[in-house]
């Protein structure tokens, strides 16, 4: 009787410690990562690249200034090739990326010839690093983020980017930014 009360303890006592483990080892904030990217701007940046990665800090703090409502931050990798990792697969849309990991990434040669094609665009520039931006970054966003930081260009020490720099477009709403247009934001979308 003893035996069996003792042994059925001891396997509730294991099930219990086993559903505690995995619960504690299961918990990631990955399921919250759409929903921090979608609340936060995050610029890009590496730690191989600690100019560009003062650059985009210095950025970031402008964004937050002038855009206080994007939730600019800098969001940094360890490696240059995580930078294009998580730009090619959409995970981050926006990186400073020094003018030689610019060239190299866009023309997929090593290290970054596993991420080719890399289709960049370019929102600006300061004559040695670029922000630059998935194509698929909305024209409005690309536009709201070039007129910001071109606000505060003596202070950043920003140039007009040259259109096709590397082979790298202008990225549309930057385009529209330096030709004088002026962008009504996108109508607000309708809840059902």
């Amino acid at each position: 009787m003893h035996r069996r009360f003792f042994l059925t303890r001891l396997s509730l006592l294991g099930s219990l410690v086993a559903t505690a483990t995995s619960n504690v080892w299961a918990h990631t904030p990955y399921r919250f990562w759409n929903v921090f990217r979608k609340r936060n701007m995050q610029i890009m940046t590496s730690l191989e690249d600690m100019p560009g990665d003062d650059t985009g800090e210095a950025w970031v703090a402008v964004l937050r200034e002038n855009l206080p409502l994007s939730r600019a931050m800098v969001s940094r990798a360890h490696k240059m090739t995580r930078t294009a990792s998580l730009l090619k697969t959409n995970q981050v849309k926006l990186a400073v990326l020094s003018y030689a990991h610019a060239e190299q990434m866009v023309s997929g040669v090593e290290p970054f010839a596993e991420f080719a094609p890399m289709e960049l665009e370019i929102l600006v520039d300061n004559g040695k690093h670029l922000l630059v931006t998935r194509n698929d970054l909305p024209l409005y966003h690309g536009y709201l983020v070039t007129m910001a930081l071109m606000e505060s260009a003596d202070a950043l020490k920003l140039l007009k980017p040259t259109p096709t720099r590397f082979g790298m477009a202008l990225h549309a709403g930057a385009r529209a930014y330096f030709s004088g247009e002026k962008l009504e934001p996108p109508p607000a979308p309708v809840e059902p």
